[in-house]
């Protein structure tokens, strides 16, 4: 995949996980959740001057538990990246988000990490894994086995049930996928939620920031998307959206155009991402010790 740093940080960003959030139900959370995002990405990833993805010196600094919560987070990250640019998903959610609408409700860690839809509308399952080092084949073997848990959501079957590694080979950020044909549906689980349910859910804690925040400054981006947009200073970024989605009353979510350029990327969801000069590729070709950081 060839994404940009603005991209990158659309799939940290934008991937719907159970968050602080959740609990606290204020914009102001939504920030601080949006600027630790940021700040895993910046502080655990560079590229090498072959423009390749690699683990930072910060990263193999950390110890084994620290390690395993990055390269899981980082793996949620890339699969929404891998999901939208080739399998049309622009919109996943953590299942967690919808754990009091689950049937059966499983015990342990058999239930897969995502649920999310095509611009079709259809469903989709995933379940993600991360690894600080080499592929791991019996990972991914789980990862296909948990992916296929989920048989129904709202009474459809999901057309795809996806298992997603993302590893370091000596370093370098890889990814595996893997569509496995589902098995019996016995002791299977059936998610019970609906489109307007799973769409507010994504959209929800972009709706809390943006109605709580003071400094929200509307933007037209290449003279087609008009967007709100808030400057989140502390890690030089801006995050938007597009303005049409602040009707909570849609029917239906569209997707967007995809654009891009150096520093921006519009996502198929509308969630429209601005980078300044910390996020450069002569900035992130650093370490991030010897990066420069110009916000204070």
């Amino acid at each position: 995949m060839d994404v940009s740093w603005a991209e990158i940080l659309w799939g940290a960003i934008s991937v719907g996980k159970s968050g602080i959030f959740d609990m606290v139900k204020h914009g102001h959370f939504s920030y601080f959740e949006i600027l630790y995002r940021a700040a895993i990405i910046f502080a655990n990833l560079y590229e090498d001057e072959n423009g390749h993805l690699r683990r930072s010196s910060a990263y193999d600094n950390l110890d084994p538990s620290e390690k395993a919560a990055i390269s899981y987070f980082l793996g949620l990250t890339f699969t929404k990246i891998f999901s939208s640019n080739f399998l049309n998903v622009s919109w996943l959610m953590h299942l967690d988000v919808y754990r009091y609408s689950i049937r059966p409700i499983l015990k342990g860690q058999s239930k897969p990490d995502l649920v999310g839809q095509d611009e079709s509308g259809n469903w989709v399952i995933m379940e993600s894994k991360g690894r600080t080092n080499k592929f791991d084949s019996l990972a991914l073997r789980k990862a296909k086995k948990q992916a296929v848990q989920v048989i129904k959501v709202s009474g459809s079957r999901p057309i795809l049930h996806v298992g997603l590694q993302v590893h370091f080979d000596n370093g370098l950020l890889q990814l595996n996928a893997v569509d496995p044909k589902p098995e019996n549906d016995k002791n299977k689980i059936e998610l019970l939620i609906s489109k307007k349910q799973f769409f507010w859910e994504y959209y929800r804690r972009f709706y809390l920031l943006f109605n709580e925040a003071k400094n929200v400054k509307d933007f037209i981006w290449r003279g087609e998307y008009k967007v709100q947009m808030l400057n989140i200073h502390d890690v030089d970024i801006s995050v938007g959206l597009e303005k049409s989605l602040f009707d909570l009353n849609m029917p239906e979510v569209r997707k967007f155009r995809q654009l891009s350029d150096d520093n921006a990327f519009f996502g198929p969801d509308g969630i429209f991402i601005q980078v300044g000069s910390l996020w450069s590729k002569k900035n992130m070709r650093k370490q991030p010790q010897n990066r420069s950081i110009n916000l204070l």
